[in-house]
């Protein structure tokens, strides 16, 4: 039996000489779901050719034409897995097998069913399942170089040459077989044609137009016309350098909270975005995660508030009735997010978080701070024999010590100036991590906040709204694909 190892390489090297002989299928099935656990999609792949050596068994024992087309399938099947691996972060098998049965369920094979006459409805559909339907309008978007004509195969992933020949040979005919299907595409529309392309789709980088559209242009039967953000037609982005005329003082007293001022301080450009013209942004699973958890330590407080005992079972039914009308948006995930937020929860209150009583749950607050209005909403404050304590929950990892320090202090000035709570000590629980960390200096810290929050304030009424583009944050920017500047 194949023994189990830590080092990869290791695996791979017992798994090669393990499968030598041809009696070893129990041996090969093993190793190969051992590899399986840790080694990329396009490697595994390439370890079962050669381990099994697939091609030359089936080779010696079918016809030369059956062996081509065998050897052309595999291939298909290779350059389909570096095509995955292109597009998305994780290279396991288990991530390519839940990506083919996303496929399945979208029912890309299958033929689309006939529009109804006179109906009015779009048809989506791809290139392929339009062959023989006709339209009196057609739209082909994404006319760039890797979606029309699509990239070649991964070159990081390397096949037995009798894997790789039939890529190779029908390397030529890629993209005339592309623009094939650009033909098919354009050729359903009765009336109207549109093709589109964009610089940027989801993602950092910029695209390049499809070399199908110089051709097409040489042709002189095309009707350009460039639309900058038709998506947001009412949209007029500041340019760079300018100073926006609407001012945030013209819409009357500028109000900033913790979130506010920090969307500023990582680009002006986002700030723009999200509180001048209002855009909206979908919450990720971990937002809803994190106010699923926040939502149950508030009912908990309540509870202690009301002088109920907290018990694994009561914690345990808060939880599942905030989960079931929260509308969690990955439902690939929730029964993980779902376990891992019960079992948060459940260690805070094994550690005593809720052996205090809560003086203050939820609280908002909104005070004055030199000629803007800064609004916040506390977690939980409790009266201890010194003062007061803010704590703050945090059900994701921990934050950059400069962002927390920030956040809790703006907490701190809101308080001790809105609601006179003073002295103030700041406390931020981590959730996932189980831990709490105390914060000490708090009034210089309240210095520093207050100084930062004025600095912000001035330059939002001065109209100073010039993007900061940087590749991880514009990465994690939710109006990136309005944003010509992000990277």
């Amino acid at each position: 039996m194949l023994r189990v190892l830590h080092d990869p390489s290791d695996q791979v090297a017992a798994f090669r000489v393990k499968t030598r002989t041809p009696e070893c299928s129990e041996a090969l099935v093993d190793a190969l779901s051992s590899l399986a656990q840790s080694m990329d999609v396009r490697d595994l792949l390439f370890e079962l050719m050669n381990g099994t050596r697939y091609l030359d068994r089936r080779s010696a024992t079918i016809e030369s034409s059956e062996a081509a087309r065998v050897a052309a399938n595999v291939s298909r099947l290779a350059e389909a897995i570096a095509e995955f691996c292109d597009s998305s972060p994780n290279h396991s098998l288990a991530a390519y097998m839940a990506h083919l049965d996303l496929v399945l369920l979208s029912g890309e094979d299958e033929a689309p069913a006939a529009p109804e006459r006179g109906g009015d409805a779009i048809s989506v559909m791809t290139i392929h399942q339009a062959k023989g339907l006709e339209f009196d309008v057609v739209f082909v978007p994404s006319l760039v170089e890797g979606r029309l004509p699509q990239s070649g195969r991964s070159q990081r992933f390397v096949l037995p040459p009798a894997v790789l020949e039939p890529l190779v040979r029908g390397r030529e005919d890629v993209v005339a077989e592309e623009r094939r299907l650009l033909y098919v595409a354009m050729t359903r529309a009765r009336k109207r044609l549109y093709l589109t392309r964009a610089e940027h789709y989801e993602g950092g980088r910029r695209w390049r137009e499809s070399r199908f559209l110089a051709e097409l242009r040489a042709s002189g039967a095309v009707l350009e016309r460039s639309v900058a953000s038709a998506f947001l037609p009412t949209l007029t982005l500041p340019a760079r350098g300018e100073v926006n005329s609407r001012a945030e003082v013209d819409k009357g007293d500028l109000v900033l909270s913790f979130s506010a001022i920090q969307s500023y301080r990582d680009c002006p450009r986002q700030y723009w975005f999200r509180y001048r013209e209002r855009l909206p942004a979908a919450q990720n699973a971990e937002a809803v995660q994190g106010t699923i958890l926040h939502e149950v330590l508030r009912r908990a407080g309540e509870e202690r508030r009301l002088g109920n005992a907290i018990t694994p079972e009561r914690l345990h039914a808060m939880h599942a009735e905030v989960w079931e009308t929260s509308g969690f948006p990955d439902a690939r995930r929730a029964a993980t997010f779902r376990r891992l937020g019960l079992e948060q929860l459940e260690a805070f209150r094994a550690s005593g978080g809720f052996e205090r009583t809560p003086d203050l749950l939820e609280r908002e607050f909104s005070a004055a701070v030199d000629g803007f209005t800064l609004h916040g909403v506390i977690d939980r404050v409790d009266r201890t024999d010194e003062g007061w304590l803010i704590i703050d929950y945090k059900s994701g990892r921990p934050l950059a010590r400069a962002r927390r320090d920030l956040q809790v202090a703006l907490y701190a000035l809101g308080a001790s100036t809105g609601l006179s709570l003073d002295p103030i000590e700041l406390e931020v629980v981590y959730l996932a991590e189980g831990s709490a960390i105390r914060l000490e200096g708090v009034p210089k810290l309240q210095a520093e906040a207050r100084t930062i929050a004025i600095e912000v304030a001035e330059k939002i009424r001065a109209g100073r709204f010039d993007p900061q583009p940087e590749r991880r944050k514009c990465r994690l920017c939710p109006y990136r694909l309005a944003c010509a500047e992000a990277l």
